[in-house]
Protein backbone atom coordinates (compact mmCIF):
# COMPACT_ATOMS: atom_id res chain seq x y z
CA UNK A 1 0.00 0.00 0.00
CA UNK A 2 1.35 3.78 -0.63
CA UNK A 3 2.30 5.94 2.11
CA UNK A 4 0.47 8.63 4.24
CA UNK A 5 2.73 11.22 5.59
CA UNK A 6 0.67 13.80 7.48
CA UNK A 7 2.32 17.47 8.27
CA UNK A 8 1.19 19.60 11.40
CA UNK A 9 2.65 23.09 11.29
CA UNK A 10 3.09 24.12 15.04
CA UNK A 11 4.24 27.45 17.18
CA UNK A 12 3.07 27.78 20.56
CA UNK A 13 0.35 25.38 20.57
CA UNK A 14 1.06 23.41 23.82
CA UNK A 15 -2.81 23.62 24.87
CA UNK A 16 -3.67 21.65 21.53
CA UNK A 17 -1.22 19.70 19.97
CA UNK A 18 -1.92 16.14 22.34
CA UNK A 19 -5.66 16.57 21.05
CA UNK A 20 -4.85 16.92 17.72
CA UNK A 21 -2.56 13.90 17.73
CA UNK A 22 -4.78 11.56 19.66
CA UNK A 23 -7.46 11.98 16.61
CA UNK A 24 -4.35 11.64 14.28
CA UNK A 25 -3.18 8.78 15.89
CA UNK A 26 -6.99 7.37 16.02
CA UNK A 27 -7.59 7.15 12.38
CA UNK A 28 -9.37 3.86 10.50
CA UNK A 29 -5.89 5.05 7.98
CA UNK A 30 -3.14 5.35 10.25
CA UNK A 31 -0.80 7.08 8.88
CA UNK A 32 2.89 5.67 7.86
CA UNK A 33 4.19 9.09 9.64
CA UNK A 34 3.53 11.86 10.95
CA UNK A 35 5.92 15.06 11.05
CA UNK A 36 5.71 18.11 13.10
CA UNK A 37 7.31 21.39 12.21
CA UNK A 38 8.16 23.56 14.71
CA UNK A 39 8.96 27.62 14.35
CA UNK A 40 10.78 27.27 17.11
CA UNK A 41 7.79 27.53 20.00
CA UNK A 42 8.41 28.77 23.59
CA UNK A 43 5.80 27.12 25.59
CA UNK A 44 5.60 22.92 25.82
CA UNK A 45 4.30 22.20 22.22
CA UNK A 46 7.48 19.54 21.28
CA UNK A 47 7.37 18.34 24.92
CA UNK A 48 3.88 17.39 24.79
CA UNK A 49 4.19 15.98 20.76
CA UNK A 50 6.98 13.76 21.74
CA UNK A 51 4.40 11.92 24.25
CA UNK A 52 3.30 10.22 20.65
CA UNK A 53 5.86 8.56 17.68
CA UNK A 54 6.18 11.48 15.68
CA UNK A 55 9.22 12.96 13.75
CA UNK A 56 10.27 16.79 14.66
CA UNK A 57 11.79 18.98 12.83
CA UNK A 58 12.33 23.08 12.98
CA UNK A 59 11.89 26.50 10.72
CA UNK A 60 13.21 29.19 10.14
CA UNK A 61 11.02 30.76 7.89
CA UNK A 62 8.53 32.03 9.97
CA UNK A 63 5.96 31.00 8.35
CA UNK A 64 3.08 28.25 7.78
CA UNK A 65 4.07 27.90 3.75
CA UNK A 66 7.81 27.42 5.27
CA UNK A 67 6.93 25.32 7.97
CA UNK A 68 4.81 22.95 5.64
CA UNK A 69 7.94 22.89 2.77
CA UNK A 70 10.22 21.45 5.07
CA UNK A 71 7.72 19.17 6.08
CA UNK A 72 7.44 17.86 2.40
CA UNK A 73 11.09 17.83 2.19
CA UNK A 74 11.73 15.16 4.99
CA UNK A 75 8.38 13.07 4.20
CA UNK A 76 8.66 9.84 2.89
CA UNK A 77 4.90 9.42 2.31
CA UNK A 78 3.50 8.78 -1.45
CA UNK A 79 1.14 10.78 -0.10
CA UNK A 80 0.91 14.20 1.97
CA UNK A 81 -2.18 15.15 4.18
CA UNK A 82 -1.84 18.48 6.24
CA UNK A 83 -3.88 19.56 9.29
CA UNK A 84 -3.02 22.17 12.21
CA UNK A 85 -2.68 21.62 15.85
CA UNK A 86 -5.77 23.54 16.60
CA UNK A 87 -7.53 20.70 14.31
CA UNK A 88 -9.35 17.26 15.61
CA UNK A 89 -9.90 15.17 12.93
CA UNK A 90 -12.71 12.32 12.87
CA UNK A 91 -11.21 9.12 12.61
CA UNK A 92 -12.30 8.22 8.95
CA UNK A 93 -10.27 11.73 7.81
CA UNK A 94 -7.93 10.49 6.20
CA UNK A 95 -9.33 7.20 4.55
CA UNK A 96 -12.18 9.77 3.12
CA UNK A 97 -9.62 12.00 1.78
CA UNK A 98 -7.00 8.95 0.24
CA UNK A 99 -10.26 7.02 -1.34
CA UNK A 100 -10.66 9.78 -3.78
CA UNK A 101 -7.89 10.02 -5.43
CA UNK A 102 -7.93 8.94 -8.95
CA UNK A 103 -6.62 9.49 -12.36
CA UNK A 104 -6.88 13.54 -13.02
CA UNK A 105 -6.45 14.46 -9.53
CA UNK A 106 -4.08 16.14 -7.51
CA UNK A 107 -5.83 17.05 -4.48
CA UNK A 108 -8.42 16.09 -2.30
CA UNK A 109 -10.00 18.48 0.53
CA UNK A 110 -12.35 18.03 3.04
CA UNK A 111 -15.12 19.91 5.46
CA UNK A 112 -14.47 22.33 8.15
CA UNK A 113 -17.14 22.28 11.51
CA UNK A 114 -16.01 25.56 13.42
CA UNK A 115 -15.88 25.23 17.31
CA UNK A 116 -16.80 27.87 19.60
CA UNK A 117 -18.06 28.65 22.80
CA UNK A 118 -18.09 32.91 23.16
CA UNK A 119 -20.36 34.90 22.00
CA UNK A 120 -18.00 36.21 19.33
CA UNK A 121 -16.62 33.03 18.28
CA UNK A 122 -20.27 31.83 17.40
CA UNK A 123 -21.03 34.76 15.62
CA UNK A 124 -17.87 34.53 13.72
CA UNK A 125 -18.33 30.97 12.72
CA UNK A 126 -21.73 31.48 11.91
CA UNK A 127 -20.98 34.84 9.59
CA UNK A 128 -17.98 32.73 7.58
CA UNK A 129 -20.61 29.95 7.36
CA UNK A 130 -22.85 32.53 4.71
CA UNK A 131 -22.23 33.59 0.82
CA UNK A 132 -21.45 36.63 2.42
CA UNK A 133 -18.91 35.51 4.69
CA UNK A 134 -16.86 33.54 2.03
CA UNK A 135 -18.80 33.07 -0.90
CA UNK A 136 -18.27 29.63 -2.30
CA UNK A 137 -15.24 29.21 -0.64
CA UNK A 138 -14.87 25.19 0.96
CA UNK A 139 -11.93 27.05 2.71
CA UNK A 140 -14.70 28.86 4.81
CA UNK A 141 -18.11 27.01 4.28
CA UNK A 142 -19.20 23.59 4.82
CA UNK A 143 -20.79 22.07 1.87
CA UNK A 144 -22.65 19.03 1.39
CA UNK A 145 -22.62 17.92 -1.97
CA UNK A 146 -19.04 16.70 -3.31
CA UNK A 147 -17.53 18.86 -5.90
CA UNK A 148 -14.17 20.40 -7.55
CA UNK A 149 -13.19 23.15 -6.44
CA UNK A 150 -11.02 26.08 -7.22
CA UNK A 151 -8.71 25.66 -3.59
CA UNK A 152 -9.18 23.58 -0.99
CA UNK A 153 -8.07 24.02 2.84
CA UNK A 154 -4.61 23.89 3.84
CA UNK A 155 -5.69 22.49 7.20
CA UNK A 156 -8.15 19.52 5.60
CA UNK A 157 -6.37 17.99 2.49
CA UNK A 158 -3.92 15.46 0.62
CA UNK A 159 -2.36 15.39 -1.80
CA UNK A 160 0.62 13.35 -4.27
CA UNK A 161 4.28 14.34 -3.19
CA UNK A 162 5.57 13.88 -6.48
CA UNK A 163 2.63 16.53 -7.45
CA UNK A 164 3.48 18.78 -4.97
CA UNK A 165 7.37 18.14 -6.00
CA UNK A 166 5.95 18.93 -9.44
CA UNK A 167 4.53 22.33 -9.10
CA UNK A 168 7.54 23.75 -6.51
CA UNK A 169 6.04 23.07 -3.38
CA UNK A 170 4.73 26.31 -0.97
CA UNK A 171 6.09 29.44 -1.60
CA UNK A 172 7.85 29.98 1.69
CA UNK A 173 7.72 33.58 1.45
CA UNK A 174 3.89 33.89 1.92
CA UNK A 175 2.48 34.86 5.53
CA UNK A 176 -1.22 33.94 4.60
CA UNK A 177 -3.05 32.22 1.66
CA UNK A 178 -0.50 29.86 1.07
CA UNK A 179 -2.68 26.92 0.99
CA UNK A 180 -4.30 29.09 -2.07
CA UNK A 181 -1.41 29.76 -3.90
CA UNK A 182 -0.63 26.20 -3.80
CA UNK A 183 -3.61 25.04 -5.36
CA UNK A 184 -3.21 27.87 -7.90
CA UNK A 185 -0.58 25.83 -9.29
CA UNK A 186 -1.84 23.05 -8.79
CA UNK A 187 -4.89 23.55 -11.01
CA UNK A 188 -2.32 24.24 -14.23
CA UNK A 189 -2.03 20.05 -13.78
CA UNK A 190 -5.01 18.76 -13.25
CA UNK A 191 -8.43 18.91 -10.63
CA UNK A 192 -9.25 19.55 -6.96
CA UNK A 193 -12.10 17.72 -5.26
CA UNK A 194 -13.80 18.58 -2.35
CA UNK A 195 -15.28 15.97 -0.08
CA UNK A 196 -17.66 16.36 2.89
CA UNK A 197 -17.36 12.97 4.50
CA UNK A 198 -13.94 14.03 5.33
CA UNK A 199 -14.05 16.27 8.55
CA UNK A 200 -11.91 18.38 10.71
CA UNK A 201 -13.73 20.31 13.76
CA UNK A 202 -11.57 23.40 14.05
CA UNK A 203 -11.32 25.70 17.08
CA UNK A 204 -9.75 28.99 15.97
CA UNK A 205 -10.12 30.16 18.98
CA UNK A 206 -10.13 33.82 18.14
CA UNK A 207 -11.85 37.15 19.37
CA UNK A 208 -12.98 39.90 17.13
CA UNK A 209 -9.47 41.57 17.26
CA UNK A 210 -8.30 38.12 16.04
CA UNK A 211 -10.44 37.94 13.25
CA UNK A 212 -9.80 41.43 12.31
CA UNK A 213 -5.94 40.91 11.86
CA UNK A 214 -6.61 37.47 9.84
CA UNK A 215 -8.87 38.53 7.91
CA UNK A 216 -6.92 41.78 7.10
CA UNK A 217 -3.82 39.66 6.32
CA UNK A 218 -5.62 36.93 3.94
CA UNK A 219 -7.06 40.20 1.56
CA UNK A 220 -3.29 40.68 1.66
CA UNK A 221 -1.69 37.62 1.30
CA UNK A 222 -4.66 37.26 -2.17
CA UNK A 223 -3.20 40.70 -3.70
CA UNK A 224 0.51 39.49 -3.38
CA UNK A 225 0.17 36.22 -4.54
CA UNK A 226 -2.27 37.61 -7.63
CA UNK A 227 -4.84 35.29 -6.83
CA UNK A 228 -8.29 37.12 -7.98
CA UNK A 229 -11.67 35.50 -7.90
CA UNK A 230 -14.96 36.02 -6.12
CA UNK A 231 -13.55 37.30 -3.07
CA UNK A 232 -11.92 40.42 -4.91
CA UNK A 233 -15.96 41.48 -5.35
CA UNK A 234 -15.85 43.72 -1.89
CA UNK A 235 -12.44 45.78 -2.24
CA UNK A 236 -13.21 46.62 -6.05
CA UNK A 237 -17.20 47.52 -5.40
CA UNK A 238 -15.58 49.68 -2.02
CA UNK A 239 -13.41 51.58 -4.73
CA UNK A 240 -16.83 52.28 -7.07
CA UNK A 241 -18.42 53.26 -4.46
CA UNK A 242 -15.79 55.82 -2.92
CA UNK A 243 -15.79 56.89 -6.10
CA UNK A 244 -19.26 57.75 -6.60
CA UNK A 245 -19.15 59.95 -4.22
CA UNK A 246 -17.71 62.88 -6.25
CA UNK A 247 -19.99 62.04 -9.42
CA UNK A 248 -23.37 61.32 -7.38
CA UNK A 249 -23.58 60.81 -3.33
CA UNK A 250 -27.15 59.96 -3.93
CA UNK A 251 -25.80 56.62 -5.36
CA UNK A 252 -23.37 56.27 -2.72
CA UNK A 253 -25.93 56.70 0.09
CA UNK A 254 -28.34 54.21 -1.80
CA UNK A 255 -25.32 51.45 -2.34
CA UNK A 256 -24.44 51.67 1.09
CA UNK A 257 -27.90 52.00 2.94
CA UNK A 258 -28.95 48.92 0.87
CA UNK A 259 -25.16 47.04 2.03
CA UNK A 260 -26.73 47.65 5.64
CA UNK A 261 -30.21 46.20 4.92
CA UNK A 262 -28.54 42.72 3.69
CA UNK A 263 -26.56 42.61 6.75
CA UNK A 264 -29.17 43.14 8.96
CA UNK A 265 -31.16 40.62 7.06
CA UNK A 266 -28.12 38.35 7.68
CA UNK A 267 -28.28 39.58 11.31
CA UNK A 268 -32.48 38.73 11.42
CA UNK A 269 -31.69 35.31 9.85
CA UNK A 270 -29.38 34.01 12.34
CA UNK A 271 -31.82 35.83 15.18
CA UNK A 272 -34.47 33.46 14.30
CA UNK A 273 -32.34 30.48 13.29
CA UNK A 274 -30.47 30.61 16.56
CA UNK A 275 -33.36 32.05 18.54
CA UNK A 276 -30.56 34.57 19.87
CA UNK A 277 -32.03 38.74 19.38
CA UNK A 278 -27.87 39.02 19.61
CA UNK A 279 -27.04 37.64 16.47
CA UNK A 280 -29.37 40.28 14.58
CA UNK A 281 -26.46 43.03 15.53
CA UNK A 282 -23.21 40.59 16.29
CA UNK A 283 -23.37 38.48 13.20
CA UNK A 284 -23.59 41.56 10.86
CA UNK A 285 -20.52 43.56 12.85
CA UNK A 286 -18.69 40.78 12.43
CA UNK A 287 -19.38 40.24 8.40
CA UNK A 288 -18.73 44.59 8.14
CA UNK A 289 -15.35 43.81 9.74
CA UNK A 290 -14.78 41.34 7.86
CA UNK A 291 -15.46 42.77 4.56
CA UNK A 292 -13.80 45.97 5.86
CA UNK A 293 -10.20 44.14 6.73
CA UNK A 294 -10.02 42.14 3.67
CA UNK A 295 -10.50 45.02 1.86
CA UNK A 296 -8.37 46.91 3.41
CA UNK A 297 -5.29 44.35 3.47
CA UNK A 298 -6.01 43.46 -0.08
CA UNK A 299 -5.57 46.81 -1.77
CA UNK A 300 -1.87 46.98 0.84
CA UNK A 301 -0.75 44.20 -1.24
CA UNK A 302 -2.07 45.74 -4.26
CA UNK A 303 -0.30 48.93 -3.70
CA UNK A 304 3.14 47.85 -2.04
CA UNK A 305 5.81 47.51 -4.03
Amino acid sequence: MEKISVIIPVKNEGKKIEQCLAAVFAQSFVPDEVIIVDGHSTDETVKKAQKYPVLIFYENYHTRAGANQIGIENANGDFIAFTDADCIPENDWLENLMKEFREGIVGVGGGIINLGDGLWEKSINLAVGTFLGSANSVQGRFFKEKRYVRSISGCNSMYRKLDLLRVGGFDVTLGTAEDTELNSKLLKIGKLLYTPASIIHHNHNRGLKDFAKRMHQYGYGRAKSKLFDIQIIPPIFIVILLASIVITPLVFIAFFVLYLVILLISGLYFFIRQKDPRYFLTVPLVLLIEHSSFTAGFWRGILKK
